[in-house]
């Protein structure tokens, strides 16, 4: 696998700070280290669905400090700060826009990164969000005889498995070093407001737990688990 991301340009859409954390985490570091440049673009600002019960200038105080700890969290990773872009979409209303301005926003980062492949949402996690990056993703990643770009959907727990029948079914999986798990849960840990307890699956130890259930499954010691959209050979 660390030859699949040698010299790959890769896209992490998530729609939240902490997603990419969370789906893809220890595959990020992992691909960083095999020599892949790697960019996260996360379109939703991850605080303002909270609006209704935050005073407005409290509000925009956790933005800033959200954004402070999404470079921090991916400098985990061995994610520059210049490889981060945001979006300015709100909070869980994605569903509130056009489905094309989505899409317009990711071509235009596409268009500067010229990935290869896009690691986004699964189409059937419970945030409204991560329904429209997928969305979005599916289009601006449709293959042509320009180019071809590899689609995969990543888990987020506390999202991906609350609406049922969930339909993740693993068709990859990223083997990992524990050093790689390790260094995901403190990517984590630096988002200080939404890192949670045992027994949250935010928590350190099911983060760690469900890394080792998808090595178990896959022949690895840790692992992280992806649904293939699209792949070429």
């Amino acid at each position: 696998m660390p030859e699949a991301f040698r010299n790959k340009r890769i896209l992490i859409y998530t729609a939240h700070p902490d997603d990419e954390t969370l789906g893809a985490g220890g595959t990020i570091l992992k691909a960083v280290e095999a020599g892949a440049d790697v960019h996260v673009y996360i379109p939703a600002t991850g605080i303002h669905a909270r609006r209704n019960v935050v005073d407005e200038n409290v509000c925009a105080g956790a933005f800033r400090k959200l954004r402070e700890d999404t470079a921090g969290a991916l400098s985990e990773l061995s994610v520059s700060p210049d490889d981060i872009s945001f979006g300015e979409f709100a909070d869980n209303e994605m569903d509130g826009v056009t489905r094309l301005s989505v899409i317009h926003a990711l071509e235009e980062v596409m268009e500067r990164i010229r990935p290869e492949l896009v690691i986004t949402h699964h189409w059937r996690c419970t945030n409204i969000d991560h329904q429209r990056c997928f969305e979005a993703a599916v289009v601006a990643t449709r293959p042509s005889d320009e180019r071809r770009i590899a689609l995969w959907s990543c888990e987020i727990p506390s999202s991906t498995g609350y609406l049922r029948p969930t339909q993740f079914e693993p068709s990859l999986y990223v083997g990992l070093e524990e050093r790689h798990v390790d260094a995901k849960i403190k990517a984590m840990q630096a988002y200080g407001t939404e890192a949670r307890p045992d027994p949250h699956p935010r928590s350190p130890e099911v983060l760690k737990a469900l890394a080792k259930v998808r090595g178990s499954e896959s022949g690895f010691s840790w692992a992280e688990a992806f649904q293939v959209v699209r792949s070429f050979a």
